[in-house]
């Protein structure tokens, strides 16, 4: 339902109604006129609140005076006072039911704008039935009414259907109110496109300012002992420039924003990620691909294991205005040609927000085109797996929805709660960020968010190698071994791998369902089929030890250091092929004992510098195996950092002694 257009027709009506006033005396006559002019030419400059003072004080003195009745509920209206501009029209039909057509319109739209659709359905029906009746029968006023009657009648249609959709949707949902999240979160700006971690102690959200300068900003706040505090601006990402809706797939790591007015932007607007740990916001840019266009990309919302996105944009081949797109992820990690949504979710007016379930079925955007309760409303349409195709969009109805606007709902990650965006009265300000409880009938398929290790059995540390799932294409761990999916609840998974310097690993794991509060945990640990193990201690010796037979020849001892960069475990070319010359004089030569010992310079904290030691030793030892050192037995050990006044990519460094038999 959109806002009607009533103001230039109501100021010049208003020039005619002074003279029905029935005066009870001249001097209250006139004193009332002289109120009624002085509140219609306030009216004309937009100055509501004093317009309605000079009519309320017209009324006081004449209550008679029905042109100041009216004029005072159009003032209300526009104040945005609905159930005084109720009042208001009510009395001026009471007292003449033939004084205005147009007033039956009227009051149909204050009892909608008031959450009252049966109310308003039979005024609006009146309305409708009384265009039978000749025009000339309501005063002669009405011919000044007819230039926003064409205007009235012309979506008259829309809204007999949005009242029914309310009437309907009160049975859909039973969703009981909706809350304002208070003024630690909502300001008098606008406070919308909220977004929660999935243990729902950070709120991310996007704010827009437009005094004192305009600006749009992310932002989030904490909970603390059940309470939101005051907010703060996203560090890392906020720029002079434009920055919107935010999103982060569900494991966590990668967060997708809306980026405007900047270096690397090929429109208005472009669709950007970022990765997050903690406060540490670290590779921020535009998302790879061909998504991003010349035109504004904006609102990303990617499904649960980030391998699909969903946005919004004007881009060429849209059914007009914003249109909801979709575009899916390949192998090398950019983003495909993105496919309008179609007719059944896109229209000539405009879609935007979109939010996707966790089980990728449902799909939540706000429209302004479809049939609606307000300004905009949000919707949800359901995904036909079998053919492929969206199902007809539903009003998710009041209390969600209002005769205001609404705009990008968040369900969170357990599925209990939902928030969106409002600009409905009683708020902070503007847009102000509401939460719900969730209606049962708004699930989709039970998912459960599962975190998976793949790690070296011995050193446990992780390994960055592919993993096949129940026969689809196989994924790629990160350096650390980490993996995330979606798993449907109770649902089997069956892991292989095959990684060189391992024996193959297979096994099968039954996922539970999960809060999704916390990851579902996996680990699986890969067994190398050359054994490491730690450099053994030196033993307190009671007595001397027998040293059993050697072959015979020459001991020879061999000693080689490899160097690394900065925070990185892998040899660099040059470093390798130092590596490569100092084994090849070692081929086929009788090995007895190899040690290999990694160290890490004092920058980080001790358990990253313990680790990366070790990492560093496992790449030296596996470069032996690529090399067919033949050893029954390698001892490797991590030490960790080195504190000593030599400079520090001196300490970044692999010990390796080896001896051999001449």
């Amino acid at each position: 339902m959109q806002r009607p257009i009533y103001f230039l027709v109501i100021c010049f009506m208003l020039c005619s109604f002074a003279v029905q006033a029935q005066p009870g005396s001249k001097t209250a006559g006139e004193l009332a006129t002289a109120h009624f002019n002085e509140g219609e030419d306030l009216l004309l400059n937009r100055k509501y609140e004093q317009a309605l003072r000079s009519f309320e004080k017209a009324i006081k003195l004449q209550p008679g005076m029905l042109a100041a009745q009216r004029a005072a509920g159009y003032c209300s209206y526009f104040l945005r006072s609905y159930d005084k501009a109720l009042n208001y029209f009510l009395k001026v039909v009471e007292t003449d039911s033939m004084f205005s057509r147009i007033i039956y319109f009227q009051v149909a739209d204050a009892y909608y704008k008031l959450g009252k659709p049966q109310l308003a359905l039979q005024y609006f029906e009146k309305f409708k039935a009384l265009q039978a009746v000749a025009l000339s029968e309501f005063g002669f006023q009405a011919e000044k009414e007819v230039k926003m009657e064409v205007d009235c009648l012309w979506r008259l249609s829309a809204n007999i259907q949005a009242c029914k959709v309310s009437m309907d949707s009160l049975k859909f949902l039973n969703i009981t109110e909706v809350r304002n999240l208070g003024p630690r979160i909502n300001t008098r700006h606008d406070d919308y496109f909220p977004f929660l971690t999935n243990d729902q102690k950070k709120l991310f959200y996007t704010q827009h300012r437009n005094q004192p300068e305009k600006e749009e900003d992310l932002f989030y706040s904490e909970k603390e002992d059940g309470e939101w505090q005051s907010s703060t601006p996203f560090k890392g990402l906020n720029t002079p420039s434009f920055e919107g809706m935010s999103t982060f797939i569900r494991d966590g790591r990668r967060l997708y924003y809306t980026a405007c007015g900047r270096e690397n932007v090929l429109g208005p607007c472009d669709i950007w990620e970022a990765l997050v740990n903690g406060e540490e916001v670290t590779g921020a840019g535009p998302v790879k691909g061909v998504l991003n266009s010349e035109n504004w990309d904006s609102q990303a919302a990617v499904n649960c294991d980030g391998t699909v996105i969903y946005f919004s944009s004007n881009r060429a081949g849209g059914l007009g205005g914003t249109d909801i797109w979709r575009s899916e992820k390949r192998p090398d990690g950019s983003w495909s040609q993105p496919v309008n949504l179609g007719v059944k979710i896109n229209t000539p007016e405009n879609e935007e927000a979109p939010f996707i379930s966790n089980d990728g079925k449902t799909l939540y955007f706000s429209s302004e085109g479809h049939l609606g309760l307000g300004d905009q409303d949000i919707f949800m349409s359901w995904l036909d797996v079998r053919t492929n195709q969206w199902s007809t969009p539903v009003n998710l109805g009041p209390p969600v929805n209002s005769p205001f606007r609404e705009l990008g709902l968040f369900l969170t990650a357990d599925g209990k709660t939902g928030y969106f965006a409002s600009d409905r009265p009683g708020g902070q300000g503007q847009l102000d960020i509401y939460n719900f409880d969730l209606s049962d009938k708004l699930f989709g398929d039970p998912i459960t968010y599962v975190e998976g290790f793949v790690r070296d059995s011995i050193l446990l540390i992780g390994v960055k190698t592919d993993v096949a799932v129940n026969g689809k294409p196989a994924f790629r761990t990160d350096d650390n071994g980490r993996f995330f999916m979606c798993v449907g609840a109770d649902e089997t998974l069956d892991f292989g791998i095959t990684q060189k310097g391992y024996f193959p690993y297979h096994n099968e794991f039954v996922v539970p369902e999960w809060s999704n509060k916390t990851f579902y945990t996996i680990e699986m640990l890969l067994r190398p089929t050359l054994t490491f193990t730690n450099a053994p201690e030196e033993p307190k010796k009671e007595k001397e030890p027998v040293e059993p037979p050697t072959p015979k020849g020459v001991k020879v001892n061999y000693q080689h250091t490899a160097f690394f960069q900065f925070d990185d475990h892998t040899l660099t070319p040059s470093e390798a092929d130092k590596l490569e010359s100092f084994l090849g004089a070692l081929k086929n030569k009788k090995i007895l004992k190899v040690e290999i010992i990694g160290f890490a310079d004092d920058i980080g904290t001790d358990v990253y510098n313990l680790r990366i030691s070790e990492e560093r030793a496992k790449e030296v030892a596996l470069a032996l195996v690529r090399n067919n050192i033949v050893i029954d037995q390698i001892y490797l050990q991590g030490r960790g950092e080195i504190k000593n006044d030599d400079p520090k990519a001196m300490n970044r460094r692999v010990e390796v002694r080896i001896t051999a038999m001449e």
